[in-house]
Protein backbone atom coordinates (compact mmCIF):
# COMPACT_ATOMS: atom_id res chain seq x y z
CA UNK A 1 0.00 0.00 0.00
CA UNK A 2 2.83 2.40 0.84
CA UNK A 3 4.35 1.79 -2.59
CA UNK A 4 1.12 2.83 -4.29
CA UNK A 5 0.94 6.04 -2.25
CA UNK A 6 4.56 6.95 -3.03
CA UNK A 7 4.12 6.22 -6.75
CA UNK A 8 0.94 8.31 -6.98
CA UNK A 9 2.47 11.19 -5.01
CA UNK A 10 5.50 11.37 -7.32
CA UNK A 11 3.44 10.97 -10.49
CA UNK A 12 1.33 13.92 -9.34
CA UNK A 13 4.44 15.97 -8.55
CA UNK A 14 5.74 15.31 -12.07
CA UNK A 15 2.41 16.42 -13.50
CA UNK A 16 2.47 19.63 -11.46
CA UNK A 17 6.11 20.42 -12.29
CA UNK A 18 5.29 20.22 -16.02
CA UNK A 19 2.60 22.90 -15.64
CA UNK A 20 3.19 26.58 -16.39
CA UNK A 21 5.01 28.70 -13.80
CA UNK A 22 1.87 30.58 -12.75
CA UNK A 23 -0.44 27.54 -12.51
CA UNK A 24 -2.06 27.39 -9.07
CA UNK A 25 -0.99 23.80 -8.22
CA UNK A 26 2.63 24.58 -9.11
CA UNK A 27 2.62 27.77 -7.06
CA UNK A 28 1.10 25.86 -4.13
CA UNK A 29 3.76 23.11 -4.25
CA UNK A 30 6.58 25.65 -4.26
CA UNK A 31 5.05 27.97 -1.64
CA UNK A 32 6.95 28.47 1.60
CA UNK A 33 4.96 29.89 4.53
CA UNK A 34 6.44 32.78 6.45
CA UNK A 35 6.75 33.02 10.21
CA UNK A 36 7.64 30.53 12.88
CA UNK A 37 5.96 27.53 14.43
CA UNK A 38 5.72 26.78 18.10
CA UNK A 39 8.58 25.13 19.94
CA UNK A 40 9.01 21.39 19.75
CA UNK A 41 9.47 18.80 17.08
CA UNK A 42 8.50 20.01 13.59
CA UNK A 43 5.30 18.57 12.17
CA UNK A 44 5.67 15.95 9.47
CA UNK A 45 4.25 17.78 6.47
CA UNK A 46 3.65 16.61 2.92
CA UNK A 47 6.39 18.90 1.65
CA UNK A 48 8.94 17.67 4.18
CA UNK A 49 8.13 14.08 3.23
CA UNK A 50 8.66 14.85 -0.46
CA UNK A 51 11.89 16.76 0.20
CA UNK A 52 13.23 13.90 2.33
CA UNK A 53 12.46 11.33 -0.38
CA UNK A 54 14.09 13.53 -3.03
CA UNK A 55 17.17 14.09 -0.83
CA UNK A 56 17.47 10.34 -0.30
CA UNK A 57 17.77 10.00 -4.08
CA UNK A 58 20.26 12.89 -4.22
CA UNK A 59 17.87 15.26 -6.03
CA UNK A 60 16.95 18.89 -5.41
CA UNK A 61 13.85 20.83 -6.50
CA UNK A 62 15.81 22.36 -9.38
CA UNK A 63 16.85 19.01 -10.81
CA UNK A 64 13.37 17.60 -10.25
CA UNK A 65 11.86 20.45 -12.29
CA UNK A 66 14.19 19.70 -15.20
CA UNK A 67 13.74 15.94 -14.87
CA UNK A 68 9.93 16.21 -14.91
CA UNK A 69 9.97 17.87 -18.35
CA UNK A 70 10.95 14.53 -19.92
CA UNK A 71 8.18 12.05 -19.09
CA UNK A 72 10.27 8.95 -19.80
CA UNK A 73 13.07 10.11 -17.50
CA UNK A 74 10.48 11.00 -14.86
CA UNK A 75 8.95 7.51 -15.03
CA UNK A 76 12.41 5.99 -14.59
CA UNK A 77 13.06 8.27 -11.61
CA UNK A 78 9.77 7.28 -9.95
CA UNK A 79 10.53 3.59 -10.54
CA UNK A 80 13.99 4.05 -9.01
CA UNK A 81 12.49 5.89 -6.06
CA UNK A 82 10.06 3.01 -5.45
CA UNK A 83 12.87 0.45 -5.71
CA UNK A 84 15.02 2.50 -3.32
CA UNK A 85 12.12 2.70 -0.86
CA UNK A 86 11.62 -1.07 -0.92
CA UNK A 87 15.32 -1.70 -0.44
CA UNK A 88 15.60 0.85 2.39
CA UNK A 89 12.67 -0.62 4.33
Amino acid sequence: METIIIRRRWRWIGHVLRKEQDAIPRVAVQWRPEGHRKRGRPKTTWRRTVEAEAAAMGQSWGTLRMLAQDREQWKEFVAALIAYGKRGS
